[in-house]
């Protein structure tokens, strides 16, 4: 055991003696590194030093030697002598003198544009004044038509006036061409009229009621800051629907002081359509009397009017309307019409197809009754025209009161490339003869328009407004415009 413990110390010394050496032998290694390094990072300042203080000094006699050459060229620009003897040089003879001018001309000419330039890239940046409108974005997403921020307006002529808008009506035509409805003519007619913008966010609304905001110089309207007014806007036109419109001033006129926004708002576009269609087929005040006239459903913008007038005028009225504006037509009897056909199912469709004669009452109706002079459709409906004839006398006449179908929205290349020819002659010839070319459309003047405030200031026209709606319930007025329910017109308030 003793001897065991003897060797285990022996072994202990050996291996304390053997540590001692290696780590005396690494801290040699590790001087002897550390010396070297340091050796060479002085050489390698000292180098450095050198190079920099010798760059240093190339660098500063270069800057003299370009400063001496700068003060001898000055002295030589600066001798009277040698400034005569380049301008004798420059102007030598005549073609150097015209080649000095055209150069002093240009270098004016450059320094003027680059002040002129730099003056327009500084200038404020202000923002383009916006306001809230009811207008279609695309042409085919169901839920296309939305209230969006679009530019203000501005005149276009120096006769136009801006009308701060209270009030709006939509009509069916605004959902037809919220999907397209007459999109060819109007990209057309943008490319002939730079102040024409068809495009999209497109405004709705063909008829509008508010107050004057502001008149330009060239107007001979008689119209002032503050009147109130209301107007009407074309198809093909953007529309009124929206907080500020510019209107030319042929067609704008005093709104009638019998009635509010709301009511005045309703009457210009539908009134202007029925006094075009009874004038182009001769009945006015003074041909209508004892003249039989069917108006197809009464309750309609444009039937209210035409069943109103004809019966004020002296003619035989009878009127076809559905259960729910039953009441409204009879309110409207003494102004309007005697003889109303009620259809119990609402549904008119269903009513003017030979083949459904005993599913409705209208042929027992109307057969019932003497023939028709004039029927006037003012519903967007497939009707069977042959089956109409049959209840008309013998000259009678189908008015059509509805826009018709524009064919030019399916053209091809080719077809619109005629029909662009087609309204660059017109354009041509509006502008010869000072006129404004006919697009379709009902006849919108500031004279229909007086003609209309006329007849509602002596009670011989009733507005009727079935619902008033607010800009952000736009999708349930458009649903309601075009449901077979509806009564008179739906209005958009901006109040």
């Amino acid at each position: 055991m003793d001897e065991f413990r003897s060797r285990l110390g022996e072994s202990a010394e050996v291996l304390k003696s053997n540590l001692s050496m290696a780590t005396e032998s690494g801290m040699r290694v590790v001087r002897q590194y550390s010396d070297e390094g340091r050796n060479l990072a002085i050489r390698a300042i000292s180098e450095a030093n050198s190079e920099a203080s010798s760059a240093a000094r190339n660098v500063m006699s270069n800057l003299l030697a370009l400063l001496q050459r700068l003060k001898d060229t000055a002295k030589e620009v600066a001798d009277p002598t040698m400034i005569y003897e380049q301008l004798r040089i420059l102007f030598r003879d005549e073609i150097s003198r015209n080649n000095a001018f055209f150069i002093l001309v240009g270098l004016g000419f450059g320094t003027t544009g680059g002040v002129l330039l730099g003056f327009w890239l500084a200038r404020p940046h202000l923002a383009t004044p916006i306001m809230k409108s009811i207008a279609c974005t695309s042409f085919r997403d169901p839920d296309n038509v939305v209230v969006c921020n679009t530019s203000v307006p501005q005149f276009e002529a120096s006769s136009d006036i801006l009308v701060r808008v209270r009030a709006a009506a939509l009509n069916r035509i605004d959902r037809r061409i919220a999907f397209g409805y007459g999109r060819t003519l109007r990209r057309l007619i943008r490319n002939y009229d730079v102040n024409y913008n068809p495009e999209l966010p497109l405004v709705l609304g063909r008829s509008c009621a508010g107050i004057v905001e502001a008149v330009g110089k060239g107007s001979k309207s008689g119209l002032e800051i503050g009147d109130e007014v209301w107007l009407a806007a074309q198809w093909y036109e953007s529309g009124a629907a929206s907080e500020l419109v510019v209107v030319p001033e042929t067609r704008i006129s005093r709104k009638p002081f019998l009635i509010g926004f709301e009511g005045a708002a309703s009457l210009p576009y539908s009134g202007c359509i029925a006094l075009s269609l009874m004038d182009s087929h001769g009945l006015t005040e003074h041909t209508c009397k004892g003249k039989r006239i069917l108006v197809q459903d009464a309750c309609s913008p444009v039937g209210c009017v035409i069943t109103q007038l004809a019966h004020k005028w002296g003619a035989n009225v009878a009127v076809t309307c559905h259960t729910r504006s039953a009441p409204v037509i009879h309110e409207l009897e003494e102004r309007g019409a005697s003889d109303i056909i009620v259809f119990a199912n609402e549904h008119f469709r269903s009513n003017f197809i030979d083949v459904n004669v005993e599913k409705s009452n209208l042929i027992n109706e109307l057969a019932s009754r003497d023939k028709f002079d004039f029927i006037f459709l003012t519903t967007r409906i497939a009707y069977d025209y042959k089956f109409l004839e049959k209840f008309l006398a013998k000259r009678g006449v189908i008015v059509d009161a509805v826009e018709p179908e524009l064919a030019s929205d399916e053209y091809g290349p080719l077809m619109r490339l005629l029909l662009g020819v087609l309204v660059k002659l017109k354009k041509t010839a509006s502008v010869i003869f000072r006129t404004h070319p006919d697009w379709g459309g009902p006849h919108v003047c500031h004279l229909v328009l007086d003609r209309l405030a006329g007849f509602v200031n002596d009670e011989t026209l009733k507005t009727v407004v079935d619902r008033v709606y607010t800009p952000n319930e736009v999708e349930q007025a458009l649903d309601h415009i075009c449901s077979e329910k509806s009564i008179g017109s739906t209005i958009i308030t901006f109040r």
